[in-house]
């Protein structure tokens, strides 16, 4: 015997012998086994190597198969790996990014095949990863869960729950990131607590009396997409403004008749007990205009940039944040921006994605 054991290389040796021997198979194993004891591998991501929780999981469960074999059982341990999607996609970019290089470098089919290898690379990795344990696996059942078979029963699940109505497409409030180009589950959306300024706006009333002031004021943290607001709102039983159910304002951005309804989401000792709607990209905006048949435009790009539409004047293209330090100057040029009441340290929640903490924007979409 060698005074220096290859002990890496026996241990492949080893392994090899186990599969040769076909009895990770349960249709290989010997004597009649009447009882059936079946696991499943979580399937690690492949996005890089398994970490230790994979690790521990793979050994405790190796550990029931192996015993259940012996107790007679036909055990079947089940491998397999994920392709983690968007996980894949942030770890993939993180990659890009220390080459100095972004996704939006590349067209869709080269991006495609550069992550598609990226993965393969990584689950073979963890296939030997899972191999070096000893995990009695029947290799022979190995899924991917992108293999033309797993891809062909969700379709056909879906195809047919689609068929029974069980599944059904409408437009919805979702949370999206522009900057990963996907939306998010709510339990996958962070909230931080930041400063920005609240801009108090004035909105011409219009019909005047002598005894009406000369503008409604709003306070917002967004006034960019205001070109799209189509209603303000006030609280149905706020003393100091029911009046103002059905008269109508004038847009500031954009010229346009705005009528003013009533709705109780409204908080009358907030800001100024006044709000602007903004249903496409607001989750309270968005009942409210359900509820009262208000129009719903959206007022921004799945790319993050304000869209090319004829109501956005100056703001086409430009991003959120440009569009909202446009839209504030265009507001002071007319002279509709209330600077003395503007809050410019008004801390409030926002919505971030919680891999790599880009602003959520509320979209809807089908």
């Amino acid at each position: 015997m060698d005074k220096r054991p290859n002990y890496e290389q026996f241990e492949k040796e080893i392994y090899q012998l186990w599969e040769d021997s076909g009895y990770f198979n349960p249709d290989n194993l010997p004597g009649e086994r009447k009882e059936s004891y079946t696991i499943l591998i979580p399937p690690p991501n492949a996005s890089g190597k398994m970490h230790t929780g994979n690790i521990l999981m793979i050994a405790i469960e190796d550990l029931l198969i192996r015993w259940k074999r012996m107790q007679g059982y036909a055990t079947l341990y089940v491998p397999g790996t994920d392709h983690a999607g968007f996980e894949t996609q942030i770890t993939f970019e993180r990659k890009l990014k220390e080459k100095g290089k972004s996704r939006l470098d590349y067209d869709r089919k080269t991006l495609y095949n550069m992550i598609w290898d990226f993965v393969q690379e990584n689950k073979h990795m963890i296939e030997n990863q899972i191999k070096s344990m000893g995990a009695s696996v029947d290799w022979s059942r190995y899924t991917f869960m992108l293999d033309d078979k797993v891809i062909e029963i969700v379709t056909n699940t879906f195809k047919k729950m689609h068929q029974d109505g069980l599944v059904y497409r409408g437009d919805y409030m979702v949370n999206y990131c522009p900057q990963c180009g996907t939306t998010f589950a709510d339990l996958e959306v962070v909230h931080e607590e930041r400063t920005d300024p609240l801009y108090y706006i004035r909105y011409p009333l219009l019909e005047r009396s002598d005894d009406d002031p000369e503008y409604l004021t709003v306070a917002t943290v967004r006034p960019e997409p205001i070109f799209i607001d189509t209603h303000l709102a006030i609280h149905p039983n706020d003393p100091k403004r029911k009046h103002l159910e059905g008269r109508k304002v004038e847009n500031p951005l954009t010229g346009a008749e705005m009528p003013i309804i009533a709705d109780e989401f409204v908080d009358p000792e907030f800001g100024t007990g006044i709000v602007k709607l903004t249903p496409a990209h607001d989750p309270n905006d968005y009942a409210v205009a359900q509820k009262h048949g208000l129009p719903i435009i959206s007022a921004i790009e799945l790319n993050g940039t304000i869209r090319n539409i004829p109501e956005a004047g100056e703001l086409k293209g430009l991003s959120v944040k440009e569009a909202r330090e446009k839209s504030v100057e265009i507001l002071k040029s007319k002279g509709l921006l209330d600077e003395e009441q503007t809050d410019l340290k008004y801390e409030h929640s926002v919505s971030v994605c919680y891999k790599a903490g880009h602003d959520i924007e509320p979209t809807v979409l089908p």
